[in-house]
C-alpha cells in the first residue's frame, strides 16, 4: 500500500531530492520545526505531495540523522527512516520540538508560519522573537532583564523599605545592613539587591548568606563583639 503524505502544514514540510536538496536546505527545515512544534520534514515528496524519490546520497538514515544532530546547535536529534516503496523511497525526518532556541552552525534561526494562503513556510526568527521563545519555553524571566539607563531615581522606594523588611525578618540575619544609608545598601548588595527583591523571605535570607559566603561581607570576630565590614562600612553586632 502506497504511504499517504497529505499536503503540508505547520509541522509537515516536503522537500524534493530530484536535483540532490542541499544539505543546507534540508538543515533549514528542521531548525523551523524545531523552534515550532516539532513535525516531520519528508525528504523526496513533491510540494503537492507526490512521492518522487530520495537522492542515493540520502538513503543512509543513521548518516542523516548524524548529520543534523552535528550541524544543529544545540543538537536536534531527528530520528531518520526510509519509507515509501522500494521503487520510490522516501526518508522520513522527525524532529522534536526543542526545549531552546536553535539554530543551524552557520547562524541561521528560523521558525514555521502560515502565510495568508494557508501554506506553511520557514522564515527568520528575530530577535525579538527568540526572547519572545525563550520566555514561552520558561527558559526567560523578562523580570530580571537589565533596564538600559535605568538610574537610581527609578528605583521604587517602597521595594527599599520591603528589602529592609525583609532583613529585618530573620533574628539571625546581618542586621547592620539595617544601618546603612540607601545608597551604601544598594552599593554594598549590588545586582544581588535586584535578586532579593524578587523572592520571598526564605530566599532573600539564603541569598544574604550567600553574601557574606561570596565576599560582600566580611565577618570579623564571634558572638557579641562580631563585626561587619561591607563595602567600605564597618558595624557592630
Amino acid at each position: 500500500m502506497a504511504h499517504e503524505y497529505g499536503k503540508e502544514t505547520l509541522s509537515l514540510e516536503f522537500k524534493s531530492d530530484l536535483k540532490r536538496l542541499p544539505d543546507d536546505d534540508l538543515l533549514d527545515a528542521v531548525v523551523a520545526l524545531a523552534n515550532s512544534d516539532g513535525g516531520t520534514v519528508y525528504l523526496g515528496v513533491e510540494d503537492d505531495g507526490t512521492p518522487t524519490g530520495i537522492d542515493k546520497v540520502h538513503q543512509d538514515a543513521v548518516g542523516l540523522s548524524a548529520m543534523i544532530a552535528n550541524r544543529t546547535v544545540p543538537p536536534v536529534s531527528a530520528r531518520a527512516q526510509i519509507v515509501g516503496t522500494e521503487k520510490t523511497p522516501v526518508m522520513q525526518i522527525d524532529v522534536p520540538k526543542s526545549r531552546s532556541v536553535v539554530s543551524t552552525k552557520s547562524g541561521k534561526v528560523l521558525r514555521r508560519r502560515m502565510k495568508v494562503d494557508g501554506t506553511p513556510e520557514s522564515v527568520p526568527m528575530y530577535p525579538y522573537e527568540i526572547a519572545t521563545r525563550l520566555s514561552d519555553l520558561g527558559r526567560l524571566d523578562f523580570s530580571a532583564q537589565p533596564v538600559p539607563d535605568a538610574t537610581r531615581d527609578d528605583f521604587d522606594p517602597l521595594e527599599r523599605d520591603r528589602l529592609r523588611r525583609i532583613i529585618g525578618t530573620y533574628q539571625s540575619s546581618d542586621r547592620n545592613l539595617l544601618e546603612l544609608t540607601d545608597e551604601e545598601l544598594e552599593k554594598s548588595l549590588q545586582a544581588d539587591v535586584m535578586e532579593l527583591l524578587h523572592v520571598d523571605a526564605n530566599q532573600a535570607y539564603y541569598q544574604l548568606s550567600k553574601l557574606v559566603k561570596g565576599g560582600k561581607l566580611r565577618v570579623i570576630g564571634r558572638g557579641k563583639g562580631t563585626r561587619y565590614t561591607i563595602g567600605g562600612f564597618t558595624g557592630r553586632k
